[in-house]
């Protein structure tokens, strides 16, 4: 394990808005100590060496580090497959431009509700529902891809029969659903009930096999053993946390996503090889049979794993059961 195939890299915490269910805590304050350019370049120079083919440039909001283009023209050159999570509020035709210029092949803008009565409240802020759409608008008239992602809460659950319609209609390429990780500011977010998330994931599926669009889950690792049950094919473990996944934060510590905040060493400090392959809570992970409780006796833990993060936030309990899970 040299590197994860998906290497997720917080440029900055800093953020315009000020979402409910932010992992990351973002103010508009910039932190100290984030990663310069220079040290960027390095962490992809080194990443891209070691194996890793994909790097999403996230946040806070990415678009306010004024090197991020570089930082995409760079990885672009370097043959890494180069995409940004933003909350479409600061994009522009020139900003769209710009991106697509880099060499950014997929950009995802967050949606959380089909209305702005959800999604504003959602984001924290008076009109980010519009600014979301314009944006979405505005990079698909560019000529950019644009991947939807929703994070499923109580708040909005109800609202997710309605987003495949709507998504449709805005041209997006991708709808990745996010079931609700209670970290950050998102511990004080109320999860959907359990019944409403096994309800929400059998409609999903209905979505994904009609093929119209492409469908993910994330941190919704039931939904490939519902997969394996329907005899679908399945190509990935649902929880890819310090395997095949790995996030670095804006100062450098690496994690095993960004959802799992525990520190497993720091790229200032030492190589990312190095701090990949030796951190004993990344080799944990990996090691499916060190799963616990219902977890580790569940017949598809090779394709489901449970969510290691929620175990974690929720039960103290890295490698405990998923505690959304329904299965017995």
């Amino acid at each position: 394990m040299k590197a994860p195939f998906i290497l997720a890299w917080e440029l900055t915490k800093a953020c315009n808005l000020n979402c409910l269910h932010c992992r990351a805590s973002a103010t508009n304050q910039v932190r100290p100590g984030e990663l310069t350019t220079e040290q960027g370049y390095s962490l992809l120079d080194e990443v891209s060496r070691l194996g890793t083919k994909m790097v999403i440039l996230s946040g806070g909001e990415p678009l306010l580090r004024e090197d991020v283009f570089d930082l995409a023209r760079y990885g672009t050159s370097l043959g890494l497959r180069m995409t940004m999570a933003v909350n479409g509020s600061l994009v522009t035709p020139e900003i769209a431009r710009r991106i697509k210029d880099s060499g950014i092949v997929r950009v995802s803008i967050s949606l959380d509700g089909v209305t702005k009565e959800v999604h504003d409240t959602f984001r924290g802020m008076d009109g980010a529902f519009e600014m979301a759409v314009k944006g979405i608008e505005t990079l698909v008239a560019g000529g950019v891809p644009v991947q939807v992602n929703t994070t499923v809460a109580a708040m909005n659950v109800a609202q997710m029969d309605a987003f495949p319609a709507f998504i449709k209609s805005l041209r997006a390429v991708a709808w990745h659903v996010f079931f609700l990780v209670p970290t950050g500011r998102g511990e004080s977010l109320e999860a959907a009930k359990i019944r409403e998330y096994r309800e929400m994931l059998d409609a999903f599926y209905e979505v994904y096999k009609l093929a119209e669009i492409e469908c993910k889950a994330t941190c919704a690792p039931q939904f490939y053993r519902l997969l394996a049950e329907k005899g679908e094919s399945v190509h990935t473990k649902g929880c890819l946390a310090g395997d095949g996944f790995g996030f670095v934060s804006s100062t450098g510590d690496v994690q095993p996503c960004g959802f799992l905040q525990i520190p497993c060493g720091n790229i200032k400090e030492r190589p990312f090889e190095e701090i990949w392959s030796n951190s004993p809570a990344l080799v944990c992970l990996r090691d499916i049979e060190g799963l616990e409780e219902k977890c580790g006796a569940c017949e598809y833990k090779d394709v489901c794993g449970g969510c290691r993060a929620r175990a974690y936030e929720v039960k103290d309990a890295v490698m405990g059961a998923d505690p959304i899970c329904w299965f017995k």
